[in-house]
């Protein structure tokens, strides 16, 4: 069967004529045509798409060699060799601080969120308690009007039964006037009582509310402990040198940092090895970091209401005269403080 064969065979299909199984057949293949040369689009432009990749990631596999080359051509030169060890050891230092400045700001917000949400949950449950007592006071009042209305309605179709005679005709349909308006009053009290009692059970069958997260307040709060924590840490290592040193590694480039003599690096490397030593070791002063939190939320300041994270510039540290000149973690991004920060 010919092309023009298959597409008469189609226009014949469209047109609501019958066809033959071999234009079924056909018209079958077209499809399948179609939809074949759609997958061979989608994969072409996956094809692209793979090969710009791979172009990036050769160009970047390129630079890192060329920087292990350089990085090779330096270490060669042994004058250099305590140079890089003094620089990668204070790295090593900067990476300790930062961990434990980012385990700090977990674990607090950790609490923190424990500490909002039983607040949350307490405050539901309170809510929930006094919506039920005051379902019950309601309730209570309730099955008295119930039970008061049926009763008299009991009284009153007793002493109706009681009524015989024409000469208590006026009565009876008095007294049937009252009871007609009582039934209506007391089905309206069995029904008060029925919705009071849906209430009741939907109130009980209520789940606590989902939790949305940590609170802007919650938010600043653990914000402004983290930085008081750095801070906390620059101070320890600040006599030494080795927080200052461990910044201007992070920097700059090993080929243009100079520690000095041969000696000099050697006393870098030792000191930074005894900062990374107390750091690993190092127990949270907590005291002293409420003591800093609460100085800093006493000048703190934000750009926006929403906004969880200081102004550098408000969170000036504290004097004192026989320390070093103070530092501003925050604006100087100390430890990466920056990155542990809740948003």
């Amino acid at each position: 069967m010919s092309l023009r064969d298959g597409l008469r065979g189609l226009a014949w299909r469209l047109a609501g004529r019958d066809v033959s199984a071999e234009d079924e057949r056909l018209l079958e293949l077209f499809r399948n045509r179609t939809e074949l040369k759609r997958e061979l689009d989608a994969l072409d432009e996956e094809r692209y798409q793979l090969l710009d990749r791979l172009k990036l990631q050769e160009g970047a596999t390129m630079r890192v060699q060329e920087q292990l080359d350089a990085l090779e051509q330096f270490l060669g030169r042994p004058e250099q060799g305590y140079r890089c060890l003094a620089h990668f050891r204070l790295r090593g230092v900067w990476r300790i601080a930062a961990r434990r400045v980012q385990h700090f700001s977990a674990d607090l917000t950790r609490q923190q969120k424990d500490r909002e949400r039983r607040q949350q949950l307490g405050a539901f449950e309170r809510s929930q308690r006094d919506r039920l007592a005051q379902l019950d006071r309601e309730l209570a009042e309730a099955n008295v009007l119930a039970d008061q209305l049926q009763a008299e309605q009991k009284l009153a179709r007793q002493r109706l039964s009681e009524l015989r005679g024409f000469w208590n005709l006026l009565r009876r349909r008095r007294l049937e006037e009252e009871v007609a308006n009582r039934a209506a009053r007391v089905d309206a009290a069995l029904t008060e009582l029925t919705d009071l009692s849906d209430r009741r059970h939907a109130i009980e069958s209520e789940g606590p509310p989902p939790f949305e997260g940590l609170s802007l307040e919650g938010r600043r709060a653990v914000n402004l402990a983290v930085i008081a924590f750095a801070e906390n840490l620059y101070d320890r290592l600040a006599g030494s040198g080795v927080a200052q040193l461990a910044r201007q590694s992070m920097l700059a480039r090993v080929y243009d940092c100079d520690y000095g003599s041969a000696d000099d690096c050697l006393a870098v490397m030792k000191a930074a090895e005894r900062a990374a030593g107390d750091l690993e070791r190092l127990q949270e002063d907590l005291p002293d970091i409420k003591a800093r939190t609460d100085r800093m939320r006493r000048t703190a300041s934000y750009r926006g209401e929403g906004d969880a994270v200081p102004v550098p510039e408000s969170l000036a540290p504290s004097r004192d005269e026989r320390q070093p000149p103070p530092v501003n973690v925050l604006l100087e991004e100390y430890w990466e403080v920056h990155r542990a920060l809740q948003r």
